[in-house]
C-alpha cells in the first residue's frame, strides 16, 4: 500500500508485509498512557492544567487503541487467541474488582 503524502509503508505501519499495524497500535497505546498520566497527575480530576478534557480525551484515545488492536489482531491472525485471552483477563478483572 502506497500513501500518497509519504511513499510507501515501511515495516510494521499500516499496509506493510512486516507486522502491519505494529506502529500505529505503539503510537495509540502511547496516548493513552499520556491521558493515564495526566489524570493521575490531578488526582483523577476531569480537568487538567490546561483546562482540557480528560474524560473525553480518554474516551478518544481508548476508542483509538480499541480499534489498533482490533486491527492489528485481526491483520496478523492473532484474533481467536487474543480474543480468548481478553475474555479470560477481564473475567479475573471482575473478580479482582468484586473483592475490592
Amino acid at each position: 500500500m502506497e500513501d500518497h503524502q509519504f511513499g510507501p509503508a515501511g515495516p510494521y505501519e499500516i499496509g506493510s508485509k512486516t507486522w502491519p499495524g505494529l506502529a500505529k497500535l505503539a503510537e495509540e497505546a502511547g496516548e493513552v498512557v499520556q491521558v493515564l498520566a495526566k489524570l493521575i497527575g490531578v488526582s483523577g480530576q476531569d480537568r487538567y492544567y490546561d483546562g482540557s478534557d480528560l474524560r473525553e480525551r480518554l474516551i478518544e484515545e481508548c476508542g483509538d487503541l480499541t480499534a489498533a488492536i482490533a486491527f492489528f489482531t485481526e491483520t496478523n491472525g492473532l484474533g481467536a487467541a487474543v480474543d480468548a485471552r481478553a475474555r479470560q483477563k477481564l473475567a479475573l478483572f471482575r473478580h479482582w474488582h468484586d473483592q475490592g
